[in-house]
């Protein structure tokens, strides 16, 4: 099991297949102290970067091509592979 998994599992949850979702309705979703928020910053290596650990794990899933970022600050959607 990946150390990342719970962290992926709770962004794919806040993600929808038609509507955007910006970087910081991701990062904010839950409030600071549940959540993605608290996840990233408990896999974050320095203080208040866990931002990156967001970001890291987003482009990841783009990767394995379960999400696709919609255009210049529009958001983050699922893929929908039953197309």
């Amino acid at each position: 099991m990946s150390k990342y998994e719970e962290l992926d599992a709770m962004i794919m949850d806040v993600l929808d297949f038609n509507v955007p979702t910006p970087f910081m309705a991701i990062h904010f979703s839950d409030g600071i102290h549940s959540g993605i928020y608290a996840e990233c910053e408990k896999l974050a290596t320095k203080q208040h970067e866990c931002f990156r650990v967001l970001d890291r794990r987003l482009q990841a899933l783009r990767k394995k091509g379960l999400i696709v970022s919609h255009g210049a600050s529009k958001g983050w959607v699922k893929i929908n592979h039953e197309r």
